[in-house]
This record gives structure tokens, sequence and C-alpha cells, in this order.
């Protein structure tokens, strides 16, 4: 072949590639002409073809399959419900616009080879997009919120009552629930960019501290205490308020009861009177007076419930409405009555009060059959003083003189004894009780005629 000859043939090709391109060329600019304003064809958004649309058209198209999707149901699964939404309630915003103006600029953006390739590649294999669908983060959350001021709640205990010696239950426990509105937005959103139409909501459940299940288990009297009552209004009246704050106490297993945490200060604020107290060895008048006798009963019903004594102290002097040896003194901050329920299961105490009887009782699970008795044991009295001692009284008019003659001390020792089918199984020293004797005391008055008696 000749110089001349392949020079021919080069210059023959590049002009058939030559007009192949201008060929193309036409025909891309004959197509964009006759496309102008429209959707090239071969294009399709969410399965739907939009070739050949204005935007406008596309638009309208695509709706129906937008709300056919923020209409659709979406579910979330609570701790004792269900809700359901529609998914635009759940945030859900559907975004045609963003694919009909992708549609719109395939074929139309880039250099112009890119414009004749992407012309062809419509042609011959076409361009499908997605139906695109976004998440409105603040209406999911205030959703959620309204949803979460709803659900919440705090757990419930399930409350009783004594009726003819039986527990009743009055009104059953319900379990709190708190709705993690993060944690289930996040699950809301997940599950909708996965065509998933149900969640579990993120709910935290709390268990009352007494359900009704543990009230149904209050079916047996544990043990039970009555004390008699003074004659004495006031002392009567603090008996009754500080019994009211007993009444009714849920003790859980293993739980500690302090008469002092319970009770609280005996003041006058608190509603208590001043009624006669034991101080120095004597009834004196003094705020609360009479509660001692609340928690010398409760103190022996702990002993025949078979509860742990923790701690418990004896008066000064034996007291009038209990044997020695069975009466427990408490003084807010600094004497307390403290017992565990070592029965295993939830007990319930209970006051009750009739004409001058004050009765403690406690109810709780059945257990093995075992009965218990307080024996008071060890008895040791101590000779009374012979020494005389003379005080000055200035609740006494001046020139009177009262004798308290002297009396014996005492010291006794304290037992609990468990018997299972008449065996004894247990032998438990609770404490020994020691109360002093008591000198041979002369008061002289000292206050004078028309001064206010002066309080202890």
């Amino acid at each position: 072949m000749t110089r001349h000859s392949g020079r021919r043939i080069a210059l023959a090709a590049l002009l058939l590639l030559l007009g192949t391109a201008l060929g193309i060329g036409a025909a891309v600019a004959r197509d964009a002409a006759v496309y102008a304003g429209r959707i090239y064809p071969g294009v399709s958004i969410g399965g739907l073809a939009v070739g050949g649309l204005p935007v406008d058209e596309a638009l309208a198209a695509l709706q129906p399959a937008v709300d056919r999707r923020l209409r659709a149901p979406f579910t979330v699964v609570l701790a004792d419900r269900t809700a359901t939404f529609t998914q635009a309630e759940v945030g859900l915003v559907g975004r045609a616009e963003v694919a009909v103006q992708e549609a719109f600029a395939a074929g139309r953006t880039g250099p112009w080879w890119d414009r004749i390739r992407t012309r062809l590649t419509l042609s011959r294999q076409g361009l499908a997009l997605d139906l695109p669908f976004v998440h409105d983060a603040g209406r999911l959350r205030r959703l959620l919120e309204d949803l979460a001021a709803e659900l919440n709640a705090v757990p419930k205990d399930a409350e009783v009552t004594v009726r003819a010696g039986r527990v009743v239950l009055v009104r059953p426990g319900r379990p709190g629930q708190t709705l993690d509105v993060d944690a289930t937005a996040g699950r809301i959103v997940a599950a909708l960019n996965g065509g998933v139409a149900q969640i579990e909501a993120v709910v935290a459940v709390t268990h009352p501290e007494f359900t009704t299940e543990e009230a149904g288990d209050l079916r047996v009297l544990l043990a039970s205490y009555t004390t008699r009552m003074a004659a004495n209004a006031n002392r009567t009246h603090n008996i009754s308020l500080a019994s009211s704050f007993i009444h009714g106490t849920i003790l859980p297993p293993g739980g500690v009861f302090s008469y002092n945490k319970v009770v609280g200060p005996r003041t006058i604020e608190r509603g208590f009177r001043e009624a006669p107290v034991l101080v120095d060895d004597e009834l004196v008048p003094g705020d609360g007076g009479g509660i001692c006798q609340v928690s010398s009963t409760l103190f022996n019903v702990a002993l025949l419930a078979d509860f742990k004594i923790l701690t418990r102290v004896n008066h000064s002097r034996p007291v009038a409405y209990l044997p020695a040896g069975r009466d427990a003194t408490v003084v807010y901050g600094q004497l307390d009555l403290l017992f565990r329920n070592t029965t295993g299961s939830h007990v319930l105490l209970w006051t009750e009060i009739e004409g001058r009887r004050l009765t403690i009782s406690a109810y709780g699970t059945p257990a093995e059959d075992a009965e218990v008795a307080v024996e008071v044991a060890n008895r040791e009295e101590i000779p009374a003083p012979h020494a005389t001692v003379t005080k000055k009284d200035p609740t006494l008019e001046a020139g009177t003189t009262v004798v308290r003659e002297a009396q014996p001390g005492l010291r006794v020792k304290t037992y609990r004894v468990v018997r299972t089918g008449g065996e004894v199984v247990r032998r438990e020293l609770i404490g020994t009780s020691y109360y002093r004797p008591v000198r041979r005391t002369i008061k002289v008055g000292t206050k004078l005629a028309g001064a206010s008696e002066p309080r202890p």
C-alpha cells in the first residue's frame, strides 16, 4: 500500500467518525428540542414511568403514591397496649419533587459527551429512581413526648385493709412505666427506612414495692397483742395518733421497722399533746406522753411474730400496762425500737383502738406450724436504797413538801421460746431488763403564789 493510499483511508475514517458524531449530535439536539420542558423517556420514579412528562405533571402523577405511603398505618407496641398512627404522624415526609428534579436533569447536565452517553443509556436500559421520603425529627419527637405524657406513670402499691380479722385487697398494685423517647424515635426511623410498619417501644417498667400478688399472700394472723390504756384523755389521744402512723405499714421481707422513723417527732406541732411521761423515775407532764405504750405493745407483737429484735430498751421503772421485761421505751433521736421482718414475705402491721384497749396485729404468709411464747425469768429484786435525797420542786407551792418513799429495783431476763409439735426448738434470750431502785425523795415546793407552773 502506498503512502498516498494510507492517507486517503485515514481521512475517510475521520470523516466517517465526524459524520457519525455530527449525526448523533444532531439527533440529540432534535431530541432535546422535542422533549424541551419534559423528562426524557426511559425514566421511572418509584416504579412509575415519568418519561415524556413535564415536571408538574410528573409531580401530580407521583402524589397518589406519596399519599398512600403517608396514610399507611404505623403501630407502636407499648408495655400494656398498642398505639397506631399514620406514617405522616410519625414524621415521614414525601420528597417527590427531589426525584422529579433528578429525573428532569438526567441527560441535561454535564459535558455534551456525558449527556449523549446518558441519553443512550436511557434509550437502552432506562433509569429507575426511588421515590424519596425523609423524616421530620421535630414532629416525631412531639408525638412521642405527647405519648409519654399519657403513658408515663409512677408505680402504685397495692392497698389492703382488715375486715373481721382478714386482710382484704382494696386496690390492686400497678406498675410504673416510662417511655424512652430518644430510643423509641430511633427504632421508628430505622423501621420506616426498612419498610417495616411496626416497632416495640422502649419502655422502662418499674414494679411497685408491694404487688397485688404479695397482697394476696397476707392470709394469716402472725401475732396480736393488746394493752389497756389509762383513763387520761391526752394520753389516749397520743396513743391513737402514734398508732395511726403505724396503721397499715407494709414491711417487706428483710425490712427493718424503726419506731422513731415511722412515728416521727412527738411534738405539739404534729398534733401530740402534753401527758404524763416517765422522767427521772417519776411521771411528769411532757409532750407525747403515752407513745411508749404503743412501742411496748408493738414490741410484744414483734416477739410473738418471731421477728428479729435489733434494738430495744426497757423503761427505768416498770410500767403499769405490761409485765416487767416486756416493755420498750423510745425517745426520738435517742432510743428506738428496731426489728427486722425475717418471715421471708411481706408483713402488714395493723393497729386498732376500742374503748381503752390498744391492739396491734401482724398479718403475713403461712409458714411452718410453730408456736411462739414469751417468758420472763431470772427475776432478781434489788433492795431499795436507804439514803434520802431532797429536791426543790418549782411546780409545788412554796412551803409544800411531798415525800416519795424508796422503791426496790428489779432485774429480769426476757426469752422467746419457739415450739414445733410441742417440742422446744429454740429458746432465745431477747435481753436483760434492769429497773433501777429509787431512793426516798423529799420534794420541797418553791413556787411563789401566783407564778405560772414551768414546763419540764
